[in-house]
């Protein structure tokens, strides 16, 4: 709305002030309660509102349609979620011979039990956050209303599927902007990417093998088949700031690099901007960022590696205290670039654990050029990859890991484009894009 209202505003503040203080005698003894009283009066007030607009429009819009020359042949009634709650309007049908109209349906978008963007709005708020259950009882307590206990599950799984394409499309746009010139954009010096997974509970069902029918509906007998796969977040930012720009995806290295690239780029990233990518030793997690991303230089996670190395003394039979000092003598000598001494020690090995040693070799012998973490310090780079760690347990595990959560592995992208709106600050400009779609 764009019209100016203070006028009408005040009156109401002034009419429902003064009845206020004549009919509530003992306001004095409940003076922190009264926003709460005077929240109900305003959804009261706010009920009253939608339902005389929408009864107008009706109104409007029928007429239109009889200059037309149609003719009402019956009055329907249709009902309207708002965020004061249900509403009734009328949606008539009307007819002539070789056309017909409802155009409380096609000019004003309205159907039996539409919802309106506010409802879907906070649904959605909830849902992403909550489990379905509790949105419902959240909507409750903020609004004064119950909607169906099945609602939250319909309305985020659509609007979910809408955020995902809006993810995709606003990185892959922010993608396009690295092909501009250098003179017109020359980015930022240096920027820090950070790519790691962790897992969530999915269920899929699977037709069993018998021949035996669900009781009531005579279904063929199915069960669910448990799976705990991959859920992959990134995150990148200038490495002179802190506020992080992040992806998800249970997805392929591939799909999810991409969707990196693309945030890199939306915070800065040029052809001439140097990246720092930190990450632990999964398979194919380096080489596709570095096929990915120019001027790349890759740290291995220095926790990761000390976490290898006390495996490894372990397994070679050392002592808690000559544990210790074999694993600080072995990050001394990697920190000061001495990771073919760490090589040639490790390969020459015949004890005790012979055959971890030879795994931390073959390992280590991988990230050989990536653990000279003295350099890495001198040039202000950071270490480690605690930052998206901690990123798992707010973007997918905060909603996706609820107590006895299994989800549909088709719905799992679909809640973490909700969170990811969230975490990168895109949410508000999602609904104005949703909304200026919906009334193109």
């Amino acid at each position: 709305m764009t019209g100016d209202y203070t006028q009408p505003i005040q009156q109401v503040i002034t009419l429902l002030t003064d009845a206020i203080l004549v009919q509530e005698p003992d306001l004095r003894k409940t003076s922190l309660d009264v926003d709460q009283d005077v929240r109900d009066l305003l959804r009261q007030v706010g009920l009253g509102i939608v339902q005389g607009i929408l009864g107008a429009l009706s109104i409007q819009v029928t007429v239109e349609a009889a200059h037309s020359g149609l003719a009402v042949q019956r009055r329907d009634s249709i009902t309207v979620d708002s965020l004061f709650g249900s509403v009734s309007v009328e949606s008539p049908y009307l007819w002539q011979p070789g056309a017909s109209a409802r155009p409380v349906k096609t000019e004003l978008g309205l159907t039996h039990r539409q919802r309106s963007t506010a409802v879907e709005r906070a649904l959605t708020d909830f849902g992403a956050e909550e489990s379905f259950a509790q949105a419902v009882a959240r909507f409750q307590e903020h609004y004064g209303w119950t909607v169906g206990r099945t609602s939250p599950l319909r309305i985020v799984e659509r609007c979910a599927a809408e955020a995902e394409t809006y993810v995709a499309e606003r990185l892959a746009q922010e993608a396009r902007a690295y092909d501009k010139p250098l003179s017109e954009r020359p980015g930022i010096p240096e920027i820090l990417t950070e790519l790691d997974g962790s897992t969530v509970r999915t269920g899929t069902l699977v037709a069993m093998d018998t021949a035996d029918k669900t009781p009531v509906r005579q279904l063929p007998r199915r069960k669910r088949v448990e799976e705990w796969r991959d859920v992959r977040v990134g995150l990148t930012h200038p490495l002179e700031e802190v506020e992080s720009s992040y992806v998800a995806r249970m997805d392929s290295y591939p799909e999810v690099v991409t969707q990196l690239f693309g945030a890199a780029v939306s915070r800065g990233m040029s052809r001439s901007t140097t990246v720092v990518a930190i990450g632990d030793g999964g398979h194919g997690l380096r080489e596709e960022l570095a096929r990915q991303f120019p001027n790349f230089h890759y740290i291995y996670d220095r926790p990761h590696l000390k976490k290898h190395l006390y495996e490894t003394a372990e397994a070679m039979g050392l002592e808690t205290a000559a544990r210790e000092a074999w694993v600080a003598r072995i990050v001394d000598r990697l920190d000061g670039g001495g990771a073919a001494e760490v090589l040639g020690e490790l390969e020459a090995y015949q004890g005790q654990g012979k055959k971890r040693v030879e795994q931390l070799h073959k390992h280590l012998s991988r990230f050989a050029d990536a653990v000279h973490y003295e350099d890495y310090r001198s040039r202000g780079w950071p270490m480690g990859s605690g930052r998206v760690e901690s990123a798992h347990r707010y973007i997918p595990q905060k909603r996706l890991k609820l107590p006895g959560a299994c989800w549909n592995p088709k719905t799992v992208n679909l809640m973490l484009a909700l969170r990811v709106l969230r975490a990168n600050g895109w949410w508000e400009d999602f609904w104005a894009t949703r909304s200026r779609a919906q009334a193109a």
